[in-house]
């Protein structure tokens, strides 16, 4: 088994390691302006109103080491553990006073509710002329948001599973999975499982109006439907300055090294069970470089940048047609 090609990934690593060396050497003259959210432990995913988005946020030693790993690049940083927090200093002007450097914005918070949480502090920064690292409001909404997500990228030309929403007032413009086929019931505005249990995955009958409605309602959000498609869960990294490069592919696999195959990665198997591995993907060069250059045009028609990751999740639906048939492999 192979990979990408030599010249490929020879071009990556020497942009990288440029890009790398401008940063390191920028790096003393950046106060770096770092906001996320903290959880106090609890990781469920539902609660009795919907959707818990707590679970996506930090715990306050996973804060630590991301500020640590930061600080040990000779970065300065100010941290901030709430969206308000950050908003009260930034609209008072507090958080460029006394700055030894440039004071630039990375946001890992996502407080609140809907698929624009994200795109909250990348405005107020676009509003307050403030630098920041992220992609711009609009790709953090609807890159979180599964069913235009997923209606952009098809547009693209990139291969994505067929989906459906399903909205308080039922299907969205009346179209919906056809009887037999297998499907995958998901939170259209979510990430890392949430919402995804081993009974997600389903067979359309005359009963899937009703589960999904329940599920939409337990979610507290509207349901996306999508085909499910037997195959690796991989994820492509993005960097992106002024080029977007793919980094190697990773495999997420369950924590014996096994593929997930024809099963869901659940939230309780990822985030309670621990039942979860990362490993490099390995597939022939045409295979792994139709992955990667799916995920460059993902990353670029969503109009994202910085860092980020793509996924081919249950897919592969990021490989062309004619090699469609190694999707399983």
């Amino acid at each position: 088994m192979t990979t990408g090609s030599s010249d490929r990934e020879q071009e990556t690593v020497l942009a990288l390691r440029q890009l790398a060396d401008e940063a390191l050497e920028a790096a003393p003259e950046i106060v770096l302006a770092f906001v996320t959210n903290l959880h106090d432990g609890d990781m469920s995913d539902l609660g009795p109103n919907g959707v818990l988005n707590t679970a996506q946020y930090y715990s306050r030693a996973q804060a630590d080491e991301i500020i640590r790993s930061l600080q040990s690049l000779g970065v300065t940083v100010r941290s901030y553990f709430s969206e308000q927090e950050f908003i009260q200093s930034a609209v008072s002007g507090q958080i460029l006073s006394g700055s030894r450097g440039r004071v630039v914005v990375y946001t890992a918070a996502e407080g609140g509710t809907g698929p624009g949480r994200r795109a909250l502090i990348p405005a107020l920064c676009r509003l307050l002329g403030l630098p920041f690292l992220n992609s711009g409001p609009h790709a953090c909404s609807i890159a979180r948001h599964k069913f235009h997500s997923n209606a952009v990228l098809r547009r693209a030309g990139v291969r994505v599973p067929e989906t459906w929403m399903y909205s308080r007032r039922g299907w969205v413009g009346d179209l919906h999975p056809p009887t037999g086929a297998r499907v995958i019931v998901k939170p259209t505005y979510e990430s890392m499982g949430i919402g995804v249990h081993e009974h997600s995955v389903t067979v359309v009958s005359g009963e899937l109006d009703t589960f999904v409605s329940s599920q939409s309602a337990a979610y507290g959000q509207p349901a996306v439907v999508q085909e499910f498609v037997s195959g690796e869960e991989v994820g492509v990294p993005i960097v992106s300055a002024t080029k977007s490069y793919a980094l190697p592919i990773v495999a997420f696999r369950k924590k014996s090294g096994e593929p997930y195959w024809s099963a869901a990665k659940t939230f309780a198997a990822e985030n309670l069970n621990d039942d979860i591995s990362r490993r490099l993907f390995e597939a022939n060069a045409e295979i792994y470089e139709a992955i990667q250059d799916a995920a460059l045009t993902s990353f670029e028609a969503l109009e994202m940048r910085g860092v980020g990751r793509v996924g081919s999740g249950k897919s592969c639906r990021s490989i062309p047609e004619n090699l469609a048939g190694s999707s399983d492999a």
